[in-house]
Parts: C-alpha cells; sequence; structure tokens
C-alpha cells in the first residue's frame, strides 16, 4: 500500500492541472446546489436519511419514519453503508450541505484515481490534459449526483478504490485482500451490486489456475459472499425472508413486468401491476408477499418475453447513450420533475410536425447540449468497446473491467440512463484517456 501511495504522489505533482479542472467544475456545481437547493432527490434521499437517523435513535438501518407506522417492505429496501455515511458526517455536522461538500471532495478523488489507474495500467502520462475534460463537460450527471443526498459517488469511490488494489494484487497477490473489502463495501453501498459477489471467487479461481494468486485468496474471495449472507440473515431475522435487499420485488414488478406488458403510463399496464400489489398485499406475511410479486411478475414477463427482451435491449442501449435530461431537470427544476410529454406522444398525435412543436420549447442551448451529449455518448461507446479489447491492456484487468461493465448493464437492464452509467463512467473516461494516447502514439510515428 506504501508503494502504491508513493507512486500515487509522485504521478499527481505531474497532473496538477488535472486536479485544479476538477476542482473548479465541481465547486460551480456545488455553488449551484446551495443557489438551488435541489438536494434531495425525491424518495431516495428521504430514505437514506431516515436510514441515518434510525442508525443513529434505534441501532438499525430502517429506510422508514420510525414515528410513521411501520413498512416492513423497508427493512430491507436500502443496505445500511449509505445511511451509516450520513450518519458518521452528522456527527460533525448536520448540515448536508457539508455531506455534499465531502461527496464533492470523493467525486475529485474518483475522477484523480481514475486518471492514476490509466497510468498504473499504460505507464503514459494523459495526452491532452484539456481536450480530456470533454467527456466530463458532456457529463454532468457525474457533478449532480455530486450534489445530491445520493449513494453513487460513494459506490464509485469504492469501486475505483479496489480496482487499485486489484490491480496490485497481480504483483502482490496480499492486496486482493484489500480488494474483496471494497467490492464488499460496495455491495453494502448498493442492492444492484450483490450478485457481483458470485464473479469475485471466479476471478479468484482464474488467477489461482494461472498461477498468480495462492489458494488463500481463493478463501479470501468468498469475503463479498459472506457480506451477502450476513445482510441476508439479518433481513430473515427481521422479516421472515432470506434475501437481501427488497428493492428486487420493487424492480421486478414496477420496472421489468410493467415494461414487459406496456410503456409507462399504459392503462392495461398499469392496471395489471396495481392488480398484482393489491393482491401481495393480502399476502399473510412478508415472506409469502415477495414470493406472490416475484411468482407473478416472472408470469407476466415470460407471457410477454418478446417484448421484454426489446425493453431490455433499449435499457441496455439508453444506459450508455441517455443524454442524461432528466438528471438536469431534476437539479434545476426540481428533484421530482416528472415528464408528462416527450417527442414519441407528439408524434403519434401530430406526426413529424408534433415532433418540431414539441423541440421548439426547448431552450435551444439546452436542445443543442442533448444533441451534442447524444452523439459524444455513441462515440463514447465505439471508444470502450476498443479500449476493452485492447491487446496492449492486461487481459486480466480488461476481463475484470468487462464483467463489471456488462454486470451493471444487465442488472439495470430496463431501466438503463445516465445515473447508471455513472458506476462505469470512470472506465469509460479512462477508455478516453486511453483513446487519446493511442492517437498522439500514431501521429508520433507519422511524423517519424
Amino acid at each position: 500500500m506504501k508503494a502504491l501511495a508513493g507512486y500515487f504522489s509522485l504521478w499527481l505533482k505531474k497532473n496538477t492541472f488535472l486536479l485544479w479542472a476538477l476542482t473548479v467544475i465541481h465547486l460551480i456545481f456545488f455553488i449551484l446546489a446551495l443557489r438551488n437547493g435541489n438536494i434531495a432527490f425525491s424518495v431516495d434521499s428521504t430514505e437514506y436519511l431516515n436510514q441515518a437517523e434510525n442508525i443513529r435513535e434505534h441501532g438499525t438501518w430502517y429506510a422508514g419514519n420510525s414515528s410513521a407506522p411501520h413498512d416492513v417492505f423497508l427493512e430491507s429496501r436500502r443496505p445500511p453503508l449509505y445511511g451509516f455515511f450520513i450518519f458518521l458526517v452528522h456527527i460533525v455536522s448536520s448540515n448536508n450541505f457539508f455531506l455534499l461538500a465531502l461527496q464533492n471532495l470523493m467525486s475529485i478523488a474518483v475522477l484523480i484515481l481514475t486518471a492514476f489507474m490509466f497510468w498504473l495500467l499504460t505507464g503514459k502520462r494523459i495526452a491532452n490534459q484539456w481536450l480530456v475534460v470533454l467527456p466530463l463537460l458532456l457529463f454532468p450527471t457525474q457533478f449532480i449526483y455530486a450534489n445530491m443526498i445520493m449513494a453513487d459517488v460513494l459506490f464509485q469511490f469504492l469501486i475505483i478504490s479496489g480496482f487499485l488494489f486489484f490491480i496490485q494484487s497481480v504483483r502482490k497477490p496480499n492486496s486482493f485482500l484489500y480488494f474483496c473489502i471494497f467490492m464488499s463495501l460496495a455491495i453494502l453501498t448498493k442492492p444492484v451490486f450483490y450478485a457481483f459477489c458470485l464473479i469475485v471467487p471466479i476471478i479468484a479461481l482464474l488467477f489461482y489456475t494461472k498461477g498468480i494468486y495462492k489458494l488463500q485468496n481463493v478463501w479470501i474471495s468468498l469475503i463479498p459472499l459472506l457480506t451477502v449472507a450476513s445482510i441476508s440473515t439479518i433481513n430473515y431475522s427481521k422479516t421472515g425472508y432470506f434475501h437481501y435487499s427488497s428493492v428486487n420485488e420493487k424492480f421486478i414488478s414496477e420496472y421489468g413486468a410493467y415494461l414487459a406488458v406496456g410503456d409507462k403510463g399504459n392503462v392495461n399496464a398499469q392496471q395489471k401491476i396495481d392488480s398484482l400489489l393489491s393482491e401481495a398485499k393480502r399476502q399473510p406475511d412478508f415472506k409469502s408477499y415477495c414470493k406472490y410479486i416475484n411468482k407473478e411478475s416472472l408470469y407476466l414477463i415470460k407471457e410477454n418475453k418478446a417484448r421484454f427482451v426489446m425493453m431490455q435491449l433499449k435499457g441496455m442501449a439508453n444506459f450508455f447513450i441517455d443524454h442524461g435530461r432528466f438528471d438536469l431537470m431534476a437539479f434545476f427544476v426540481h428533484p421530482d420533475y416528472v415528464q408528462t410529454q416527450g417527442w414519441k406522444q407528439k408524434y403519434e398525435e401530430q406526426g413529424w410536425q408534433g415532433v418540431f412543436s414539441y423541440l421548439k420549447t426547448f431552450n435551444p442551448f439546452l436542445l443543442l447540449f442533448l444533441i451534442l451529449a447524444s452523439i459524444f455518448n455513441i462515440i463514447m461507446v465505439v471508444i470502450l468497446v476498443r479500449f476493452l479489447f485492447s491487446h496492449k491492456i492486461a487481459i486480466l484487468f480488461r476481463l475484470l473491467l468487462l464483467m463489471f461493465v456488462i454486470y451493471m448493464v444487465v442488472f439495470t437492464g430496463v431501466v438503463g440512463c445516465s445515473r447508471y452509467r455513472m458506476a462505469i463512467f470512470p472506465i469509460i473516461w479512462m477508455a478516453f484517456m486511453w483513446f487519446l494516447a493511442e492517437r498522439k502514439s500514431v501521429h508520433h510515428k507519422t511524423l517519424v
């Protein structure tokens, strides 16, 4: 670890411009957050704040209001780490803007560590520190969620920190322990990540067969799995149902099954899901409630599997190319922003004339930004794919990155959007650094 810290210190001295650029951009968005005050993102933020309060008052990570009627669904809805992070911050200051200031520092750390990771993997300096900022300017979601009470930046930080120790573990296998610890902490931050505990042992076994790891590393790889089992056991003691998070039931019913039947707002789809949830609430206990939701949701998905596959593919594409308009509206307009109409609706009502009329309602600068962001996102997908399959990057690390990217894309599925892309955005940014370095190398060879 001391060697890694030493390398980082030397690298940072040569990349002060990047540090200052990141600081300035984060500061601008922090000032905007102070001015707008849109820092609590709908129900999510409320539940995280409830967790922090309940940890302090009752020693539990229950995500509901303790003074309201108890909701067993909220016992396991949020894993405990982000709520615990808020609790620790509130010991120092209960002002949530202090929390956001720390998240901004954490976001800067994520991006700086990503650039450092690029150097560790390639041995190359960033080709153009001005140009490398471009993907950040076209991905405001990074700075928006650094200024909202949401777990995404903490999740990023844990993932990138873990990946750094993974790189180190190829030469020093003992560092693999830290990788497993950080993956466990990431699992304790976002429920979507819990199944990654099965991938970590696969990686350890692969390295073991290659003679890179020892048998003890294979045993260490079970730490994330034990983390999931421990939380699931605690949830079982509270609810009578062995599970990691009740978010799964919400996801499979209100998103998976819903979109398998029809688009959001479709009357038939809404009626079916309302009926499903209404019947689920009649079940005698929480275990029966969850099992009923899972069974009936899977039935609706199987009954409409062709449409579900199409919606899954659409969500996976949207994961990469979403321009982030919803995030901009949530930050600048209102966290509970709901889009009541879209270009598809206008097209169905009035054809292309309706679409053009709808686009005219946008601020022209916002519209231009969204178009540029969408085009750039498509370009970045191509760069990311080339990076993940580049023979110049260590194949074992590329394998980990590839598994992580595929995991996040598949598991966020039908609800893919720019916010979920935050998890892999550091990797996308690193791919852009690699692209610039390769372009510079080719240009240099041409001149020679």
